[in-house]
Formats: structure tokens, sequence, C-alpha cells
């Protein structure tokens, strides 16, 4: 099974989308998902594209041709749910726990019909509004999940967006120009290792206020209003080495 780290290395160095779209897919496949669907559900101004359905995507072409011309794009109640958290979620709360109309209703039977089972979605939460995100499901079904799988498909969705996203904007400098001052890149190689705010606060030895002043001047840089949106991003552009923090504790 290919690791989250090695996942970053492989998609930072990938050379095409489409070796990026087949890493993606191939990461997905090790938890049972075997289709999965990258979506842009917002206009991104900052990548001057407008929103678009399966921009990358191994759905059934059928599939996808249907719900096309049965005009659902708009209506489907998974990517409308996206608007509302930022968490990732399962096609089955969205079914049992949102009220949603009879016509939502056939959308998700008929894709499970289309063989497209145990659904869940990766909501990504950009800058001014923009709203990405990641759909994904198994043509078996059987599909396992627990928090700690949720999270670690969240961390590539979020990895393979922002590959995507760079790849798009064909940065020239490195690092895009973004740069962090040194306090920065320690608050987010504390993060990166999955240290709370408070903890961090403790081990640099500065206030929790000055802890959250770094973290917020990262996001804007880093055009991030999420955590590990902003670890992933500063991860990808050489900003900050993980290992690094690890060698020292």
């Amino acid at each position: 099974m290919v690791s989250i780290e090695e996942f970053i290395e492989q998609s930072n160095e990938s050379c095409s989308i489409e070796e990026l779209s087949s890493l993606l897919g191939d990461a997905l496949a090790q938890f049972g998902y075997d289709r999965f669907c990258y979506s842009l559900i917002s206009d991104h101004d900052s990548l001057n594209l407008k929103a678009g359905h399966g921009l990358l995507r191994n759905y059934p072409e059928s599939w996808m041709k249907h719900y096309v011309s049965s005009q659902y794009v708009g209506r489907d109640p998974v990517p409308l749910h996206c608007f509302k958290t930022t968490r990732p979620f399962t096609w089955k709360y969205v079914t049992q726990n949102q009220k949603i109309s009879a016509f939502q209703k056939r959308i998700m039977d008929e894709a499970h019909e289309a063989k497209l089972m145990d659904g869940m979605a990766v909501p990504i939460h950009g800058m001014n509004g923009e709203l990405s995100g990641v759909g994904m499901a198994s043509s078996a079904g059987g599909v396992e999940l627990n928090e700690v799988v949720m999270a670690k498909i969240r961390t590539l969705c979020f990895q393979f967006h922002m590959a995507y996203t760079e790849m798009l904007r064909a940065e020239e400098e490195p690092g895009g120009g973004i740069f962090l001052t040194d306090r920065e890149r320690e608050v987010l190689l504390w993060a990166a290792e999955g240290k709370s705010d408070a903890v961090i606060a403790d081990i640099l030895g500065i206030s929790y206020s000055t802890v959250r002043f770094h973290i917020n001047n990262s996001y804007k840089k880093l055009h991030s209003n999420e955590r590990i949106f902003a670890v992933t991003k500063a991860i990808r552009l050489g900003l900050i080495m993980p290992s690094a923090v690890s060698e020292r504790i």
C-alpha cells in the first residue's frame, strides 16, 4: 500500500495531469474505491475556470452521459452537501440524515444501480468561496470505513487537488513565489506532525495567540483556510519538510 508520504512525493513529481489522475485512482483503490470523480463545484477565479463536473474521473462513461443528459448537475445532493461541511462524508449519510427530495433520492438510487456503491465525498474549500471535491465509489461494494481511513483519504484528495491546481498554474518560481518566515515554517512543521496549536505553543515557548497569528498568516500566504490544506501545499512547494521535525523529536 502506498503511504501518504509516498503519494505526496509521487504526485509532486508527476509530469502530466493524466499521470496525476492515475496516481489518485490507484491510491483510492487501496481502500476499496475503484471509481472516483473530481469536480470544481463552484467557479475558481484563481484558476480562471468555471465550475465543472467530472473534470478528472474514471466513473463509467454511460453513467456520466446519463448524469448530464438527465440534468443532475447542480441538483445532486452529494456536491450540494459539500457547501455545508468541510468534513468528508458518506453518501449514505446524505440519504439517511439530510432532507432530500424524491428527485434527489432517485439520483442516488440510479448511481447505485450503475454500480457506484458505498460512496464517499471529500469537500475541498479554498479561498473566496471556491469549492471543489472528490467523489468516490466502489463497483463491488463492501467498503469498510472508519474515521482514520476517512482522514487518510481526505489527505490524499487534498494533496491531489493541490498538485492538480499547481500544475494548472504552472508556477515558475520555486515555492510559487510564496515566502514564509522562519516562525511560520516552524509552526507549520509542527502542525504537519499533528500537533495542536496549544501543544505547538508549549513546544516553542510562545503563547497560543502567537501560534494562531502565525498560522493565520500562513493561511493567507498559501491561499488556504484549512489546516491540512495549508500543510499539504507547503510540503508540495518545498516550503517545509516534516522529516526535519521528526529528526529533532
